[in-house]
């Protein structure tokens, strides 16, 4: 009895497998999706299996960023509007600290601008891809190489924000964190840059990232992230066709209203002499046309020759404005920005107000904050607070202000919404007048609602 050697690695049966499958050509063809070979859709249409994607990599290209942030207005306010955004309402802290204690951690915060590094941070993070806002403060070592220890802290310690981005050439070293209880597992452990000294001359930095504020910008995967050296990538990567396409469009559309004809000139032997003329005719012939396009103005002469004819087609704008906006629409939607916030225009459409745009928006606004805005101010308020009052609260509860305020109307009926429940089950003595109290007070306290109600003895 013959034995079939054992190649370590299962056959497919005939029974389970037709043999048309087996092969590379056709595992290729069985394809999931509409297709019609006759009228060339689906994987036979060369159109549509011509396209693909490629990566644009301009996340790396400092330069070009500069650029586009400094020349275009759309290009700057895609940055700009949500990092602003993220930091305009800053935020509360739910603390058992009295109210003038409050009010010396915020004088301390206008004293080293926190505020504005902090959102220039996440400004930088968004344009080039990643920044880092390193916490200047004096504590024992002195060494920024070397782990920021709370308890060497003292009043007076903190002495501001220094932020800097990665166009700068700030390099995450390839040893990463591996405490796996540290906040930066898996993060880089040391960030390396050159600082100004004294008398104009830099010296080469180490920085530990527990003094580090890091922010990056747009997230990627996890191999990703690795190759672009633990950064994110910038917000103008994944938007960069859609923003040419606009500046393309807005840039001929304007062109137009300079030339607002197509014309046509129409020369003797020009075909004959492009096709067997010599070359310094052609040039000859080629240069004569730029001249004479670059002295026609709107209300200039057109010198022609003899047996020349030039003839003017009136071009219609009609149309031109639908275009328009769909590069506006698109643009807004790629940007994640509603179009009346991002162009400064009014809400358009039959009884079109545009507060579910800013509602959507407002809600990517709190994403943001939770992913950038709460991790660096969670490091840095215990710093803040020993340096104000000299020691830790253990209840600093960070709460962000909604960007946009309800109405009268939102208010009361979002307040009976959170009330209903909470009245109908004290009132079936399901739960007592503490504990109805302070369910409310727990409801209503992002919303701002409720928050004076005082339970009674």
């Amino acid at each position: 009895m013959s034995r079939r050697k054992h190649t370590g690695r299962r056959q497919p049966s005939s029974s389970r497998v037709p043999p048309a499958l087996l092969t590379g050509e056709s595992l290729r063809q069985a394809r999931d999706g509409y297709a019609n070979a006759a009228a060339f859709l689906g994987e036979d249409s060369p159109l549509f299996s011509a396209g693909t994607f490629l990566r644009s990599g301009i996340t790396r290209n400092t330069e070009l960023l500069t650029a586009a942030y400094r020349e275009s207005w759309l290009a700057k306010r895609i940055i700009d509007m949500p990092a602003e955004d993220m930091t305009r309402k800053w935020y509360s802290l739910s603390t058992a600290m009295a109210d003038e204690d409050l009010r010396d951690l915020k004088r301390l915060e206008a004293r080293h601008s926190v505020r504005q590094e902090i959102t220039n941070a996440i400004r930088w993070a968004r344009l080039y891809g990643g920044s880092i806002a390193v916490m200047v403060v004096r504590d024992g070592p002195g060494d920024l190489s070397t782990p920021l220890d709370p308890d060497t802290l003292a009043p007076g310690c903190f002495h501001g924000l220094l932020v800097l981005d990665r166009a700068m050439g700030v390099s995450p070293s390839l040893e990463l964190v591996t405490d796996l209880d540290d906040p930066d597992f898996g993060e880089p452990a040391f960030y390396e840059t050159d600082l100004e000294g004294e008398n104009g001359a830099f010296r080469h930095e180490r920085i530990h990232h527990s003094r580090v504020l890091k922010f990056t910008g747009r997230e990627l995967p996890r191999l990703e992230a690795q190759a672009e050296s633990y950064w994110g990538a910038s917000e103008l990567e994944h938007i960069w066709d859609e923003l040419q396409k606009r500046s393309a469009t807005s840039a001929n559309i304007a062109q137009l209203v300079f030339q607002a004809n197509i014309t046509t000139l129409k020369v003797s032997d020009f075909g004959d002499i492009l096709a067997s003329g010599t070359d310094r005719q052609k040039q000859d012939i080629l240069s004569a046309v730029r001249q004479e396009n670059r002295l026609r103005t709107s209300f200039g002469l057109q010198i022609m020759g003899r047996d020349d004819q030039m003839e003017t087609h009136p071009y219609s704008f009609s149309g031109l404005g639908d275009i328009y906006e769909s590069f506006m629409m698109d643009m807004a939607g790629a940007a994640e920005i509603p179009a009346t916030k991002l162009f400064g225009r009014s809400p358009q459409g039959f009884n079109a107000n545009g507060l579910s745009d800013l509602k959507n928006y407002a809600e990517m606004i709190s994403g943001l904050q939770e992913r950038m805005l709460r991790p660096a101010l969670e490091r840095l308020l215990p710093v803040m607070a020993v340096s104000c009052w000299g020691f830790r609260p253990d209840d600093l509860d960070i709460v962000f202000e909604p960007i946009i305020a309800p109405t009268p109307e939102e208010q009361a009926a979002l307040m009976d919404k959170l009330s209903a429940s909470v009245i109908e089950a004290f009132k079936a003595g399901l739960i007592s007048r503490r504990d109805a109290i302070e369910e409310l007070k727990a409801r209503g306290e992002p919303y701002g609602c409720w928050g004076r109600l005082v339970v009674s003895d």
